[in-house]
């Protein structure tokens, strides 16, 4: 919730920023829009990519469950008994 709230209040302040500057700022605030941009593609680009992996069902605990199962497959193997050994000609 801090987070959601202090980015907007950057956005309104940096919108205001905008409004009230002069004509020679133009480059900053060029450049400023564009780093907000940027930022702003990353986080969402980040967000789908999360969206993805846990629709997949890629995560932790599906390495920690394939780790565990390779060392149970490394058990020893169990010794089959005969029954009729030596007793059918």
């Amino acid at each position: 919730m801090t987070i959601l709230l202090s980015s907007a209040v950057v956005f309104v302040g940096v919108g205001w920023l905008i409004v009230h500057a002069g004509e020679q700022y133009a480059d900053a605030i060029r450049h400023t829009l564009s780093v907000f941009v940027l930022m702003l593609g990353m986080l969402a680009l980040i967000g789908v990519i999360a969206e993805l992996r846990v629709g997949m069902g890629v995560d932790r605990m599906s390495h920690r469950i394939e780790a565990r199962s390779q060392v149970d497959a490394a058990s020893p193997a169990r010794f089959v008994r005969k029954l009729d050994a030596g007793l059918n000609p």
